[in-house]
């Protein structure tokens, strides 16, 4: 019965009823097209949006340009006007004004301090203002003007002095004290008007300055040159009549560097009274001190550091030493051997201007026997190139006040040891030689039986 009833409803219900309704396909196809509708509709209203930003930004930013160009323009001492960054937030947005100072010569050169030979004539101001948010393809906004000074600087028959202090990163050095005064022979100079410090780029200008020869130096508390120097001077400056004389310095505050003496070995050990110390610049310069001065002040640059005086050899165009080398005291001037490495170079360390640096410098290590009280015992240096040794000629010596037994400290190379008498002037009155233990050298060498020479050795097994 119940199967005779199914049929007849199938029989009389409409054919298409079972396929109403929507199927999968038709739903996804409807949702792609809102989708696809609604990101359109959505990047539209965001670039809308950004686009009214960036024009706020922009407005304000062309304002912000002109103001600075208002003020310099204001301003009465064309001298005061430098180079300049200013923060600034406005209605919620970080902005950045840069000002970029430089001056034009008389043959409408644009310079930098401390360069060209052409008089002073005015200054080209570019204030540029960037902003949180700029897009990448879109350009800061910026204003220029020149600023002409309000009194003449120049005179025809008179020159100028342009002084530029530079810093150890190469950032102007400001607030540096400049002396400028007739040189030895000054073929008409005469004192200038004392000029003003420098300023934030490390500039400064000694106007209408009598054509001659002049020593220009510069001066400020804590500061070295590149040679160590705390005042350094230039000799001579040349002014000419209608012309620009630059003169530039690197000058910055000083270093501390702490010397960790005998760093490659693990116990203390007595220094010579008046050991040398070699420190080589990364620029170029070598300087060399005393043991006394630790912590060793020096120009804030990257150094290598070692124990003893440092002599480069110097080659005349033959290929000739002409000086007398001294390179021993330099683990890299060590070449390999059987059961020997070749000496490596040493790591450069650098101090930040008014910062410290702890440096550890390598030395060989000597057991002296006992002195049965207290003795003055000389280390003087061999001149040979024995047992791999690259050699010193300067004849060193160094000081040691031991008493009893004691592991003493030099600087790389071969060296004999001798316990002298001095009289009160410090004069040598008698000489005896030391002899040393066969297990005497603490870190790695030789001692030549013959000669009872000790070779520091700073090269590693190998």
């Amino acid at each position: 019965m119940t199967t005779m009833f199914q049929k007849l409803s199938q029989r009389l219900r409409p054919t298409g009823d079972h396929e109403a309704g929507l199927t999968l396909v038709e739903v996804m196809v409807a949702m792609m097209v809102f989708a696809i509708i609604s990101v359109g509709v959505a990047y539209s209203i965001t670039n809308a949006l950004v686009l009214t930003r960036e024009s706020r930004a922009r407005a304000i930013a062309t304002n912000l340009a002109a103001q600075q160009v208002d003020l310099v323009r204001a301003t009465q001492n064309v001298f005061s006007v430098d180079n300049a960054q200013i923060d600034s937030r406005v209605s919620g947005i970080d902005f950045r004004l840069s000002q970029t100072v430089r001056w034009v010569d008389s043959t409408s050169t644009v310079t930098d301090c401390g360069t060209g030979t052409g008089t002073l004539q005015y200054k080209a101001v570019t204030v540029s203002v960037s902003y949180t948010g700029q897009r990448s393809v879109t350009a800061p906004v910026t204003s220029e003007t020149v600023l002409a000074p309000s009194d003449r600087i120049n005179d025809p028959a008179l020159g100028t002095i342009v002084v530029k202090v530079t810093g150890a990163g190469g950032a102007g050095n400001p607030g540096v004290t400049v002396g400028i005064a007739p040189a030895a022979t000054p073929n008409g100079a005469s004192a200038p008007t004392t000029p003003a410090v420098t300023n934030a780029q490390g500039c400064t200008y000694a106007l209408k300055v009598k054509p001659g020869n002049y020593d220009v130096g510069v001066m400020k508390t804590g500061n070295l040159d590149i040679k160590q120097v705390a005042a350094p001077k230039t000799t001579p400056v040349v002014v000419k009549a209608g012309t620009s004389s630059s003169v530039s310095f690197t000058y910055d505050t000083a270093g501390s560097y702490t010397l960790k003496y005998a760093s490659n070995y693990g116990s203390s050990v007595l220094l010579p009274s008046d050991l040398e110390t070699t420190f080589v610049s990364t620029l170029g310069g070598v300087q060399t001190v005393t043991s006394a001065a630790n912590p060793a002040t020096l120009f804030p640059v990257a150094y290598t550091v070692m124990a003893g005086g440092y002599v480069a050899p110097i080659k005349d165009d033959k290929g000739v030493v002409t000086n007398t080398p001294c390179v021993d005291v330099d683990p890299s001037a060590w070449a390999a051997s059987p059961g020997n490495g070749a000496g490596q170079p040493l790591t450069a360390v650098a101090a930040a201007p008014g910062g410290t640096a702890t440096v550890g410098v390598p030395m060989g290590v000597v057991r002296l026997p006992d002195m049965k009280g207290q003795a003055t015992v000389i280390a003087t240096s061999v001149g040979t190139k024995a047992n791999g040794d690259p050699g010193c000629n300067t004849n060193k010596s160094y000081t040691f006040t031991v008493s009893g037994q004691k592991e003493v400290a030099l600087p790389f190379g071969t060296w004999k040891f001798s316990v002298v008498v001095l009289d009160l002037l410090g004069i040598v009155t008698a000489q005896s030689p030391v002899n040393l233990e066969a297990d005497a050298i603490r870190t790695r060498g030789t001692i030549d039986k013959s000669t009872g020479a000790a070779t520091l050795d700073p090269r590693p097994a190998g």
